[in-house]
């Protein structure tokens, strides 16, 4: 447990983003199609001319812990998101411990304030482990992967050891959709506005039926946007499992006994829907903080204007979080 325990009834933002100075430079030097550019939202990561991922700028440690005063919002776990550390080759263990001093740094500033989860870097079973320890030694609550990683999807045999890992440890491993190596070029954004939320329901799929959460089912995992477009597919996916022979049960079932759907989202009826189908234990509270205009206090208003029992909005916007935290 933190030194710094989050008491009950603070709501805690699963989903927020900072990105540590320089945490691009080791994709741009291994990844020729990817560039650096600055646009009216700060810095745009692009791929062969379509745009991936924005890191706003400007903002200071200052001003998101107002935004979260103001908001009502006592803690935020930090990630890079969409920034993917499998692309950087034999940089990965730079990229990653550039990536959780820098997140460290910020918990240390504001201990009672954020939490982190770590960066890893995949093309060494024995660095990922090193690394894992050495930014849980720095306070990471768990970890962050992406929906792919590199060249690999989440139940590739490269990223098995990964999950074996996370079973041991019981931890804690949030995913974020990212822009795949073979996404569409010159693409303006409809990819990451529309795109990211298939890729992550193919991640889920492909977790379940994969085998990947039969054999490691200890490992807690929160996925992004109320998981995508999961809501709208799950069904058929439930309907269909039998033909993959390491998938031993429906899909859903894995989903919603070892996984969690954060609530970026704000339309009450895409909300009601992540509830319906994944249960209201299964939701906590996340914005996207910074890159959503005023979200904090969004999601907040979109929630709390749902007509769910309090009990269930008291555990969505920090119980439920507080015990993935390890915080009870």
């Amino acid at each position: 447990m933190s030194e710094h325990p989050i008491a009950p009834g603070v709501i805690v933002d699963m989903h927020a983003h900072l990105y540590p100075e320089g945490c691009f430079d080791e994709v741009l030097k291994a990844r020729p199609e990817f560039a650096l550019a600055r646009s009216e939202r700060g810095l745009s990561l692009t791929c062969r001319g379509s745009h991936t991922m924005s890191a706003p700028v400007g903002e200071t440690l200052a001003d998101r812990v107002r935004t979260m005063d103001e908001a009502g919002v006592g803690i935020e776990v930090l990630s890079v998101g969409a920034l993917s550390t499998g692309l950087a080759g034999d940089g990965d263990v730079a990229l990653a411990r550039r990536v959780n001093d820098g997140l460290a740094e910020v918990c240390r500033e504001h201990p009672d304030r954020f939490r982190f989860v770590a960066a890893l870097p995949w093309s060494r079973a024995a660095d990922l482990v090193d690394e894992l320890d050495r930014a849980m030694g720095l306070g990471a609550v768990g970890a962050g992967i992406t929906t792919t990683v590199g060249e690999h999807t989440l139940d590739a045999p490269e990223l098995r050891e990964f999950w074996r890992e996370a079973h041991r440890r019981k931890l804690l491993v949030l995913v974020h959709p990212t822009f795949p190596l073979n996404g569409p070029a010159d693409d303006r954004g409809e990819y990451l506005a529309v795109g990211y939320l298939g890729e992550t329901a193919m991640a889920a799929a492909k977790l379940t039926l994969g085998g990947v959460l039969e054999e490691c089912p200890d490992v807690r995992v929160v996925w992004s946007h109320c998981g995508g477009s999961l809501c709208m597919v799950l069904d058929r996916v439930d309907r269909g499992y039998r033909r993959y022979e390491k998938c031993l049960r429906p899909p859903g079932e894995y989903l919603r006994e070892c996984c969690y759907f954060d609530t970026v989202c704000l339309s009450g009826p895409a909300l009601d829907c992540a509830r319906d189908t994944f249960g209201a234990d299964r939701l906590v509270y996340g914005t996207d903080e910074p890159h959503v205009r005023d979200a904090s206090r969004a999601v907040l208003a979109a929630l709390r204007a749902r007509p769910w029992p309090a009990s269930e909005l008291e555990a969505i916007l920090g119980g439920t979080a507080r015990g993935l935290l390890g915080e009870r």
